[in-house]
């Protein structure tokens, strides 16, 4: 369950990129075909890839104007653009769904830790965040602060604070918070839609179970089935309490554990990675008090396996 690879930031201020050769249809000479190729570029930008050896014909680099074309020539160009702000590159890398002064909203690959362990000191999602954060300054002046957390094998929407009064603010109202998942599971549930409700303990092992013992905790997770496609199904999972592998557990409990998911009895592994998904994330703004709403797709390892 590998997540996307953190890659490093090309400090090179000029980027070569190249086009796909184009491939000549009909008999023409090469700045028209220049400019119908590139009919967004203006007819200066069009004349300096000629200008300054840019232009390759058949492989073989190309500077005049009028060089005749035969149907089936290929044509390349090369650029050198300039690459994006080192905060611009990581806010792609990171996939940040929404940020203002007091939160910041990620889809969070699976894969990915959302804090450090005692083996993963970096690159987790809070790391990378703090990378992002801090890009172009002399030193990590902005702090980012942990809200909720999403399993590593998980991906979706996790909102991190960034401020301590925007914490304590979301973490104060964070009952009035709607979390929804999309879960692939082995086969299918008993009932179109329902309520599974248990309490929920951790043994020594930290493999998390549904119990009637005391000091357990009150778990409410309810689902609507949405589509089955052969041994597989597609839930829709909204979580009425948000305890540690919660969807998890409670999807094993009724016979349809989360595909990759070995850890709670799943016995396939179709997408390579753990079949859960935080699509959307509701909750009033720390600041504001207005009700925010973020979602994001279903990944396509997880989508493949219901193509519409």
């Amino acid at each position: 369950m590998a997540s996307q690879k953190w890659v490093p930031y090309p400090y090179n201020r000029l980027m070569t990129t190249h086009t796909r050769p184009l491939t000549v249809e009909t008999r023409t000479t090469l700045l028209p075909f220049l400019l119908a190729s590139f009919p967004n570029l203006g007819r200066n930008k069009v004349k300096s890839f000629l200008k300054f050896k840019s232009v390759s014909v058949n492989g073989n680099r190309v500077t005049q104007f009028a060089h005749p074309l035969s149907p089936g020539d290929k044509v390349t160009v090369q650029t050198r653009v300039d690459a994006p702000s080192k905060k611009d590159f990581l806010k792609s890398l990171l996939e940040v769904v929404y940020e203002d002064d007091a939160i910041l909203v990620i889809n969070k690959p699976s894969g990915l830790l959302t804090v450090a362990t005692e083996t993963v000191k970096s690159d987790t999602a809070i790391w990378r965040v703090n990378e992002y954060l801090n890009a172009g300054l002399t030193r990590k002046e902005k702090k980012i602060f942990v809200v909720h957390r999403l399993d590593q094998g998980a991906s979706g929407c996790l909102v991190f604070a960034k401020t301590h009064e925007a914490k304590h603010a979301l973490q104060e109202h964070w009952d009035q918070t709607e979390k929804h998942y999309y879960a692939i599971v082995e086969g299918a549930p008993p009932e179109t839609s329902g309520t599974i409700i248990s309490y929920l303990a951790e043994n020594t092992r930290m493999k998390v179970y549904s119990t009637t013992r005391g000091g357990a905790k009150h778990s409410v997770t309810k689902y609507k089935l949405l589509d089955t496609r052969g041994s597989y199904s597609l839930l829709d999972i909204r979580l009425e309490t948000g305890r540690k592998h919660q969807i998890r557990v409670h999807m094993a409990d009724i016979g349809c554990p989360i595909i990759g998911d070995d850890r709670y009895k799943a016995k396939t592994d179709p997408a390579k990675r753990l079949g859960l998904h935080a699509y959307s994330l509701s909750f009033p703004h720390p600041v504001t008090g207005q009700r925010m709403e973020f979602k994001t797709d279903l990944p396509r390892a997880l989508r493949s396996l219901f193509p519409s």
